[in-house]
Order: structure tokens, then sequence, then C-alpha cells
């Protein structure tokens, strides 16, 4: 095994036994609340283009629309 013992929890939604560290349970497909990676991977960079996207388009009816 490794340094780092991998920890065993119970799935919130099926029971069932899964690692601590993986995102999703391996049976029912269910997000796991006990994962220790963090945010999902280019989450963060996803939701701010979003954001950036939503100013530029409110920005540019803010001047297109007449008054």
């Amino acid at each position: 095994m490794s340094d780092r013992q991998m920890a065993e929890v119970n799935c919130l939604y099926c029971g069932k036994k899964i690692a601590d560290d993986q995102a999703e349970c391996p049976h029912c497909g269910a997000v796991s609340h006990f994962q220790k990676r963090g945010f999902r991977s280019g989450a963060r960079k996803k939701f701010i283009i979003f954001f950036i996207g939503l100013v530029v388009f409110c920005g540019f009816f803010i001047f297109w629309l007449p008054r």
C-alpha cells in the first residue's frame, strides 16, 4: 500500500463501502460527500468563463437597447 492509507466510508445513498477519495460512488453513481480532492477539475475555470460571458452579454444590451 502507499504512504497514505485508503479509508473507506459508506455511501450516503446506497450504503456500500467506497474509498474516501472517490468523487462518485461506483455502485450507484451518487456524488460522494466525503471526497478530499476538492472541486471537480475545471469547474472554477468554466464558472469564470461563464460569468465573464454573462457580463459582456449584459453590457452589450445595456448600450444597445434604446433609453
